[in-house]
C-alpha cells in the first residue's frame, strides 16, 4: 500500500529551507556591504598615499635640480684661478732661481 504524501511536513520543510536561504542571503549582503565599505576606505587611503608620493617626487625633483645647479656653480668657481696658477709658477721659479744661485755660488 502506498503511503499518503505528508503535505504539511513538506510545507514545513520548505518554509525552514526558505528561512535558512533568506538568512544566508541577508548575511551575504551584509558581508558584501561591509567589504565594499572597507574597499572604499582603503581606496581613499591609497589615493591619499599616491598624492603624497607624487608631491614627494615633485619636491625631490626640485631639490635635485637646485642641488645640481649649485654644484655646477661651485665647480665653475673652483676651476682654478689663472692668477693663483701664475702665482704658483712664480713661487716655483723664485725657488728655482734661489737654488740655482746657491749652487753657482
Amino acid at each position: 500500500m502506498q503511503e499518503t504524501f505528508d503535505w504539511e511536513q513538506a510545507m514545513e520543510t520548505t518554509r525552514c529551507s526558505a528561512m535558512a536561504a533568506s538568512q544566508n542571503s541577508e548575511n551575504a549582503v551584509a558581508g558584501i556591504s561591509k567589504l565594499l565599505r572597507e574597499i572604499d576606505h582603503h581606496s581613499s587611503r591609497l589615493a591619499n598615499l599616491n598624492k603624497a608620493i607624487d608631491q614627494l617626487e615633485t619636491t625631490q625633483g626640485q631639490q635635485i635640480t637646485r642641488s645640481q645647479a649649485l654644484l655646477d656653480r661651485v665647480q665653475d668657481e673652483n676651476r682654478g684661478s689663472p692668477r693663483l696658477l701664475a702665482l704658483g709658477f712664480l713661487a716655483v721659479f723664485a725657488v728655482g732661481v734661489a737654488f740655482g744661485a746657491f749652487i753657482v755660488s
